[in-house]
């Protein structure tokens, strides 16, 4: 049984199609992490997924029970933990108050103490939430977001605001809840946390999933490969090598994206027994996500 179990769902709103026939799953201890551009339905997924705004048409299963609009149980919101992008609480209340409140509304869920631990805020536990920084605020909502010890969190942008620390805490803590079987979606305009944390990305792109797999399998979909090195051809010479598809300079380094990689440093050696700082390497995950969300006038403007 999934965790998640999402078929053909959609969404328009009026004329526009934000989701057109989605499908997507999810198992306990699974990190899934939804990436693409603004605008391309992830925000609306999720909160068809929650029962926040009802679909067109499709099937939400969450742990095998047939969802029926928007509306949800209350032993199945028990199970679940959500961190939305746009979130925010009471200024006025004390760290430690925000947790004690949420922490009443779950049976068997953690203890306000706990979960100013959780948030990595003791020595704040009595400050007032609009009087807390960006990042510590983050902080908070997550560990908000775990007060039910849930078996499905939902993370919206979790570590916005952060600094490097405190999102490699973060981090820390995604792990932890997937060996504990917790089942993970976050979405998330760090790619660099993607690949750390996720062991299936979907790429989402004007509500019709593009892509899906494990990062490593996402980057090894596009069609070429960055050969770098220093070299005395001139731009127009380094172009016409077989396989070139893109060229760029910084500074006495040139960067040239190849459909044939091999093909390429053969003939640029012949070409050039100079070259130096020769450098062959796989494209990041960036790269694929720009190739997989560009629509075909763009790519063929890139690739010229």
């Amino acid at each position: 049984m999934f965790a998640l179990d999402v078929k053909r769902l959609t969404k328009a709103y009026d004329a526009t199609t934000v989701l057109a026939g989605v499908d997507i799953q999810l198992a306990a201890g699974e990190v899934l992490c939804i990436l693409g551009p603004n605008g391309a339905g992830k925000t609306t997924f999720i909160s068809a997924i929650l029962g926040l705004i009802k679909a067109d048409s499709g099937e939400i299963n969450l742990f095998g029970e047939l969802q029926q609009g928007s509306t949800r149980s209350r032993a199945l919101r028990q199970q679940l933990g959500v961190m939305m992008q746009i979130g925010n609480l009471s200024a006025n209340l004390t760290v430690f108050e925000q947790c004690d409140l949420f922490s009443s509304y779950y049976v068997h869920g953690y203890s306000a103490t706990e979960l100013v631990a959780l948030a990595g805020l003791e020595a704040h536990s009595q400050q007032r939430f609009g009087r807390l920084s960006g990042g510590q605020k983050q902080r908070l909502l997550f560990a908000l977001a775990l007060a039910a010890k849930p078996n499905l969190v939902f993370l919206d942008e979790p570590t916005l605001g952060m600094d490097v620390e405190a999102r490699r805490a973060l981090w820390q803590q995604v792990q932890q809840l997937k060996q504990q079987g917790v089942a993970v979606v976050l979405t998330t305009h760090y790619l660099e946390e993607a690949e750390q944390l996720a062991d299936r990305i979907t790429v989402l792109n004007q509500g019709v999933v593009v892509a899906s797999g494990s990062p490593a399998e996402l980057k090894a979909l596009t069609h070429y490969k960055v050969i770098q090195c220093e070299s005395t051809l001139t731009d127009q010479a380094l172009l016409t090598l077989p396989g070139v598809q893109h060229l760029q300079r910084e500074h006495s380094l040139c960067i040239l994206h190849s459909s044939h990689a091999e093909c390429t440093v053969k003939a640029l050696l012949l070409a050039d027994d100079s070259v130096r700082q020769l450098e062959i390497r796989s494209v990041g995950l960036e790269q694929a996500f720009l190739q997989l969300t560009q629509n075909d006038t763009t790519h063929k403007e890139h690739a010229a």
